[in-house]
């Protein structure tokens, strides 16, 4: 609880390659701890604060949408024992499809701007899968120069009709209009 009492909500929408992204709390030293300790310090009882206050709108929104979360890389995942993601949207009533992989563990905000611009590189469609489908929403965690969704966004739009995003915060510069 006193984790959630440090969350303040500023929703905005913006367009990324044509997409629309919601996005529920601007990044800061409060999110970064927070994600930090749930990430990184593998503190899987903090997974339900990110979308439960948005939960019934979030569910309302994007009824009949397949949930995609963006991958983490195997390492990542065995080394926490969970996919921060899958926990982070369990409670919301969507259909989820684990299609996207990061085929390299490469952390981005060790990245500079320059190369966080070449993140496509290190995602793909798993192989075998069916990822054909009307009405998709991305879920990230953060979104800070938008780099992991229009990478994922590439990939799927050949495939996927209706492409929509939710990333539970955003960089303050998501907010001008300048960078869209």
């Amino acid at each position: 609880m006193d984790c959630q009492l440090k969350l303040k909500p500023q929703k905005i929408s913006f367009v990324l390659d044509g997409v629309e992204v919601t996005s529920f709390v601007e990044y800061d030293e409060n999110i970064s701890r927070l994600l930090i300790l749930y990430k990184e310090h593998c503190d899987e009882a903090l997974a339900p604060i990110f979308f439960d206050s948005w939960k019934k709108h979030i569910n309302k929104k994007y009824k009949g949408h397949i949930c995609i979360p963006l991958p983490s890389s195997s390492e990542k995942v065995a080394q926490r024992g969970f996919h921060h993601l899958h926990r982070m949207i369990a409670l919301l009533d969507l259909e989820m499809a684990d299609l996207l992989v990061k085929t390299k563990n490469i952390k981005q905000a060790k990245l500079s701007k320059e190369d966080r611009k070449h993140i496509d590189m290190i995602f793909e469609i798993k192989k075998d899968i069916e990822c054909s489908f009307e009405n998709v929403v991305l879920i990230d965690d953060v979104c800070t120069t938008g780099a992991t969704l229009k990478a994922a966004i590439a990939l799927l739009r050949p495939y996927c009709k209706n492409i929509r995003a939710i990333t539970f915060s955003y960089h303050p510069l998501w907010k001008t209009e300048d960078i869209r």
